[in-house]
């Protein structure tokens, strides 16, 4: 028997449901986060269950079953969305009215609901009520965002991770053909990070990793994109900034972790800047290698140069 054929238990349930009202309360709690029912004819007029508004963390007794009563609630974006999918399903049926949209808790908290619904026609096809169900989607956003997190970035210093980093990188590219923006890349390298796990532990060694992240942080702008390179190494995409900028900057973050306190003796980080202008700008994946290559170079001639300085890719002939 396929499932669009009849079924007697299924003709019995629905039987049961549309007689005994027990039935249809056990279903929508046991099933739904909320459920409502529209009046199209009259379309302030919206019933709620109390399911509906213990979602978003309200007393069923404080709202009025009333459309604008969640319309005042749901994100203004999502709503626009929801607004189009309705008028799209009223004008044709096979429309889903099906959505993910964001209402806000009352305690301020964003609450993630699959909306869904069906409208109820007259014998016109014109459609008269709306009958939809909302289920709770926020653990698992919640969940998806928590992995999307650890997937981009560093799990010590909760900078972005070089893939992030590379990403990020590869998108400024592209979008440079529109805006024509120069940029500069830091590579930055901790001065005998080995000595310091030696001498006082990886422990403390990982509390200097977090206090060089922080002080990255200070000397970098808003619109600057740090990231872990990798064990000692940390990279800033500096965006708009030019060479005389890009060594200011480096040079506020040099001298910002050089005041770090935190073990006995000096921090000190080796940085090599490279800077490419517009004209230069070629969207590969080849490109920015090669940006990161020159500043890597300049790092190590900062290194090769005594350690503690900033170094221009200019300054050694790339």
């Amino acid at each position: 028997m396929s499932m669009d054929e009849s079924h007697y238990l299924k003709d019995e349930l629905y039987t049961r449901v549309s007689t005994d009202p027990t039935l249809f309360d056990f279903l929508q709690s046991g099933s739904l986060d909320g459920l409502w029912y529209w009046d199209l004819e009259n379309p302030e007029h919206e019933w709620m269950n109390a399911k509906f508004w213990e979602l978003l963390g309200y007393d069923p007794k404080e709202k009025k079953h009333r459309a604008s009563e969640w319309q005042e609630l749901i994100n203004p974006d999502d709503l626009k969305v929801a607004i189009e999918n309705f008028q799209k399903h009223c004008e044709d049926p096979a429309h889903p009215y099906d959505q993910i949209v964001r209402y806000t808790h009352k305690n301020g908290k964003t609450i993630w609901v699959r909306c869904r619904g069906i409208a109820i026609r007259n014998k016109e096809g014109k459609p008269i009520r709306m009958l939809g169900a909302h289920n709770d989607l926020t653990e698992l956003k919640e969940l998806e965002e928590r992995l999307r997190h650890m997937a981009s970035t560093d799990a010590l210093t909760d900078l972005k991770n070089r893939r992030s980093f590379e990403e990020h990188f590869e998108w400024t590219l592209k979008d440079r053909q529109r805006t024509s923006e120069v940029l500069s890349v830091a590579m930055i390298d901790i001065d005998h990070f080995k000595n310091i796990n030696d001498t006082y532990g990886h422990q403390m060694g990982d509390s200097v990793l977090v206090a060089v992240t922080s002080a990255i942080k200070q000397g970098c702008r808003e619109n600057d994109f740090p990231a872990r390179w990798g064990g000692e190494e940390f990279i800033v995409l500096l965006h708009g900034a030019d060479v005389e900028q890009s060594m200011m900057i480096a040079e506020r973050i040099r001298e910002n972790i050089a005041n770090l306190k935190i073990i006995d003796s000096e921090i000190t980080v080796s940085i090599g800047v490279s800077t490419f202008l517009p004209e230069t700008v070629k969207v590969t994946h080849q490109f920015m290698e090669h940006c990161i290559l020159m500043a890597d170079k300049a790092l190590y001639a900062a290194k090769n140069l005594g350690r503690n300085r900033v170094i221009h890719s200019t300054k050694i002939g790339l």
